[in-house]
C-alpha cells in the first residue's frame, strides 16, 4: 500500500487540511490556548511518571484522545487514525522548500520517495535520508512532511523521505531492504541531486529510528562507508525489551506498550525475528565504527529507556553521541508542534542538532 499524493512545488502548494479536520484543529488550538487557570482545570491532575511531569497542553490532548481511543487495533483503523492525528496536530510545512515526489529503484520494484530542496540551493549540500515512524505498519510520506521541510530549510540539506514497504503486507526485512536501497541511491546519485556524498546522514523516528540504526550497522558489515550521521528520534532498538519505561509508560499517549506489542505482531514474520540484530539493533554487541549519533528520546514514552541505553552503548563503543531526553513530552512529539509549543521547541532543538552535526 502506498500513500501520499504526487507533489511538485513548494512545501504548502497543493497541501491543505480537509474542512472538518481544519475545524477540529481550531477547536483544539482554542482548548490548549486557554488562559492558565482554565487550561489547568481542563488538563486535570498533573501526570507525573518517573519524576517527570507531562506538558500541560500535551496532557489536554492526551485526555481528549483517550476518551475516543479505539478499543481494539486493526491495520486500516490504525492507519486512518495516524493520518488524522498528523493532520490535526502537526505544524504547517514551510512554504519556501521545494518538494518533488518520484520513485527510485527499490529491491522489489519502484520505491516512492519525496525530495525536499532548501530555498538557498548550493552545490554539494548535505543530504538526509529520512524514515518515518509507525512501527513499520502505519505512517506515510505525510507523517514527516512538516519536519522534512524544516530539516531542508534549517540544515540547508536535500532531504529524501522514503515511503518504505509496510507490514503486514510486507513483513520484516522488507523495510530494511528498502532503507538500505534508499541510502545507496542517494549516495550514488549525489551529483545529480547537488549533494555532497560524504555528507549524507540517515535519520528517522521510532521504527524509522530502528531502520536508521540498522542501516548503519549493515553498511559497516558490508564494508560500505558510514553515513555522515545517524539521527535516532525516540527509537525502538529492541523488540525483546521488557520493564523500565515499558512498564511505567505502558498507558501513555500516543504510544503505549500494548501498541508496541501489536506493531511487533504485525511487523515481524515470527517471534524469533525479534532476536535478529537487523530488527533489534540494540541487541548487537558490535557498535564500533558507526556514524556519529544524535539520539533524542521522550520522557513519556515506553521506548525511552531503550533509546537511552542504545546511546550509552554507542558511547561505550567509541561512537560520538549527543543525547537528550525531552522530559515533558511523549513519543512522536515531532507531530504535535502545531498544537503544543513545547513540542515545537523540542523539534527545533532536534533540527538544530542535525545542523550542528552536519556542519550547517
Amino acid at each position: 500500500m502506498r500513500r501520499g499524493t504526487r507533489r511538485s512545488g513548494n512545501g504548502r502548494r497543493g497541501w491543505r487540511r480537509p474542512p472538518a479536520v481544519a475545524l477540529q484543529r481550531r477547536l483544539l488550538k482554542a482548548a490548549v490556548g486557554l488562559p492558565g487557570p482554565a487550561r489547568r482545570r481542563l488538563a486535570g491532575e498533573p501526570l507525573e511518571i518517573d519524576g517527570r511531569r507531562l506538558d500541560e497542553r500535551m496532557q489536554i490532548l492526551t485526555r481528549l484522545a483517550t476518551a475516543r481511543a479505539p478499543r481494539s487495533f486493526d491495520v486500516e483503523t490504525m492507519r486512518r487514525g495516524e493520518a488524522e492525528l498528523v493532520a490535526l496536530a502537526a505544524e504547517d510545512p514551510r512554504p519556501d522548500v521545494a518538494v518533488h515526489d518520484r520513485t527510485i529503484e527499490g529491491p522489489a520494484g519502484p520505491l516512492p520517495v519525496r525530495l525536499y530542496h532548501p530555498p538557498a540551493a548550493v552545490d554539494r549540500a548535505p543530504g538526509i535520508v529520512w524514515f518515518h515512524m509507525g512501527g513499520w505498519v502505519i505512517g506515510s510520506l505525510a507523517t514527516s512532511h512538516a519536519l522534512c521541510t524544516r530539516l531542508a530549510h534549517r540544515v540547508g540539506a536535500v532531504v529524501m523521505s522514503v515511503d518504505y514497504r509496510l507490514a503486514p503486507e510486507h513483513r520484516f526485512p522488507a523495510q530494511l531492504d528498502d532503507g538500505l536501497a534508499a541510502v545507496s541511491w542517494m549516495i550514488a546519485n549525489a551529483d545529480a541531486l547537488g549533494v555532497d556524498p560524504h555528507r549524507v546522514a540517515v535519520g528517522g523516528g521510532s521504527a524509522g529510528g530502528t531502520l536508521t540504526a540498522v542501516v548503519c550497522q549493515q553498511r559497516r558489515r558490508r564494508d560500505e562507508p558510514q553515513p555522515a550521521a545517524q539521527i535516532l528520534v525516540y527509537p525502538l532498538t529492541d523488540w525483546r525489551a521488557r520493564g523500565g519505561s515499558l512498564d511505567s509508560c505502558a498507558a501513555c499517549f500516543p504510544l503505549g506498550t500494548g501498541l508496541v506489542e501489536w506493531f511487533r505482531a504485525q511487523a515481524l514474520p515470527d517471534e524469533a525475528a525479534a532476536d535478529d540484530e537487523r530488527a533489534s539493533p540494540g541487541r548487537s554487541s558490535e557498535l564500533w565504527g558507526l556514524a556519529p549519533a544524535v539520539v533524542v528520546t521522550a520522557g513519556f514514552d515506553p521506548l525511552r529507556d531503550q533509546g537511552l541505553a542504545y546511546a550509552r552503548a554507542l558511547e561505550q563503543a567509541g561512537v560520538p553521541v549527543r543525547v537528550r531526553c525531552e522530559d515533558a513530552l511523549p513519543h512522536a512529539f515531532t507531530i504535535f508542534g502545531g498544537l503544543v509549543p513545547e513540542a515545537r521547541r523540542a523539534t527545533e532543538r532536534l533540527v538544530d542538532d542535525v545542523a550542528d552535526v552536519l556542519g550547517a
